[in-house]
């Protein structure tokens, strides 16, 4: 058909060029940023808890953009989408920043930096509760096994008085038998529940530990299993692995396409996207619920991963759409990219929306309807001072009626300007919303020690260090991210579908 384009007329690729001044600036901010908040923190140590906030805010901001790239990379392929090719690699060049945004994240979860204790109170609580039990534990030890042999000696003398019951009663009625048969067969259990207890001197120590630990912490010790020091770093190399590896895997035969144009790179992608969408889904769920969720450990919300993945789908596109303009702007994807693109990417923008609003609405309904403690303090928490009026304006407000008005109009998704308006302002929206999650625990939970009249909902001056860290998550954000469009082509220009893409009508 006259007109088409045709993908072999792209098949060179087409490269970006680093602005050396953005480099350095990007680097420059991001890097002295985070020397200086980390010198701030090591010579401010009475801040150090407010600033753990500060820094978690700021990275997992980054990092749901990143996820969110990989979402909609995996997406892609397990969809056979066609549409998206000639966009395809800025996903993937977004989903690349992952291994360093979790590198940015482990002065986070590596206690000698300070912060984690102050983020996750289970941490010191569990070791101080412990420490108190095994104490304890140690004193009362060889009493609990004097009184626990003597119990176990009762008990085998009970059986053994049974049996001699029975064995006296010259000829017992069927009835009478079948009593004492069932006393002796009671008793017989009983004694060996008693035997079967470890009475060594480390054993007893291990049962009264529980005992106390239990009494003291009922919540932490219900959930002792997932929450441990040793299963907390196994989940995290997890994430690392999960996120990191699947980013890595699909860049990389992405790459190798570009070289060879061999159609099998092609099927690989599409195969291993559709098997590990449930690595990725579990890696990103339980990652909010050990990094944002546990920041109050009494609190639950089944809803959480879905909500948080919401968020990062959303925003990551809305990125991705102002990232594609400013290259554009720039002299790059002219060619490719069209109008009919932009249409599309608005229209997923306002489908996500949507989607959020949903879950955020149905977690808000769920838990105001159950009426939990354990769940509605999250939400009380937020309904203090002037959270509420923030919560309405930003996230009821700025978060879904704005976009979602705007959105409504085909003409808006096809004028790049005006889209990427939309989609700033639902970054900025994001911003806001994982502030919202993050930073009302930060008052309570840092003056907590001050008892009733002393906490605090809000650190004061403590909005510097949150400015401070996100600028400097946000320059190191940049720079890895020109380095990676600067690595290859800005489109994969040997795939199967790029006269698909190259010539999408909506």
């Amino acid at each position: 058909m006259a007109g088409l384009k045709d993908g072999d007329d792209y098949r060179d690729g087409e490269r970006f060029k680093i602005p050396a001044l953005l480099q350095l600036l990007c680097l420059g901010v991001g890097g002295g940023g985070t020397l200086l908040f980390l010198i701030l923190s090591f010579s401010m140590s009475e801040k150090t808890g407010a600033m753990g906030y500060s820094w978690l805010f700021a990275v997992i901001f980054f990092l749901s953009l990143a996820v969110g790239g990989l979402f909609w990379t995996m997406l892609h392929h397990a969809t056979n989408s066609g549409w998206g090719t000639v966009v395809r690699r800025l996903m993937e060049n977004l989903a690349s920043l992952i291994p360093f945004m979790l590198i940015l994240g482990l002065p986070l979860l590596i206690s000698g930096f300070g912060f984690r204790d102050k983020l996750w109170e289970w941490f010191p609580k569990r070791e101080v509760a412990l420490h108190h039990a095994e104490e304890a534990a140690k004193k009362e030890a060889p009493e609990y096994i004097t009184a626990r042999k003597a119990e176990v000696a009762k008990a085998v003398a009970a059986v053994e008085a049974a049996k001699k019951e029975l064995a006296d009663v010259a000829s017992p009625s069927p009835g009478h038998r079948v009593h004492l048969e069932r006393k002796i067969e009671e008793l017989q259990k009983k004694a060996d529940k008693f035997a079967k207890e470890d009475l060594s001197e480390d054993g007893a120590i291990a049962t009264l530990t529980d005992k106390h630990f239990q009494h003291d912490e009922a919540l932490l010790f219900k959930k002792r299993g997932f929450l441990n020091e040793s299963f907390w770093w196994i989940r995290q190399i997890f994430y690392f692995v999960v996120l990191a590896g699947i980013a890595f895997l699909l860049r990389g035969w992405s790459l190798k396409q570009d070289r060879d144009g061999d159609p099998k790179w092609f099927r690989w992608m599409r195969r291993w996207s559709c098997g590990l969408l449930l690595f990725f889904a579990t890696a990103w769920t339980f990652l909010v619920f050990d990094w944002l969720m546990g920041l109050d450990y009494s609190w639950f919300s089944t809803m959480w991963g879905v909500y948080l993945f919401a968020g990062a789908a959303l925003n990551s596109m809305g990125f991705l759409v102002i990232l594609l303009t400013l290259l554009r702007r720039a002299g790059y994807l002219k060619n490719v990219v069209t109008m009919e693109h932009y249409h599309l990417m608005g229209k997923l923008m306002h489908a996500f929306v949507i989607f959020w609003a949903y879950i955020a609405f149905s977690q808000f309904f769920l838990i105001w309807y159950a009426n939990i403690t354990e769940e509605t303090k999250f939400f009380l928490t937020r309904n203090t001072g002037f959270w509420n009026t923030y919560t309405i304006a930003f996230l009821v407000i700025g978060h879904f009626f704005v976009p979602f008005v705007a959105l409504l109009l085909r003409a808006v998704k096809k004028i790049p300007h005006i889209l990427s308006g939309i989609a700033a302002w639902n970054l900025l929206m994001h911003a806001f919303d994982l502030y919202w999650i993050i930073i009302p625990e930060r008052g309570p939970s840092l003056t907590a020690h001050l008892g009733k009249e002393g906490i605090a909902m809000v650190i004061p001056g403590a909005w510097v260090f949150d400015l401070l860290a996100f600028v400097s998550v946000g320059g190191l954000f940049g720079f890895f991210l020109l380095r990676q469009l600067a690595s290859a082509s800005l489109f994969p220009c040997r795939d199967p579908r790029l006269d698909e893409s190259l010539n999408v009508v909506n």
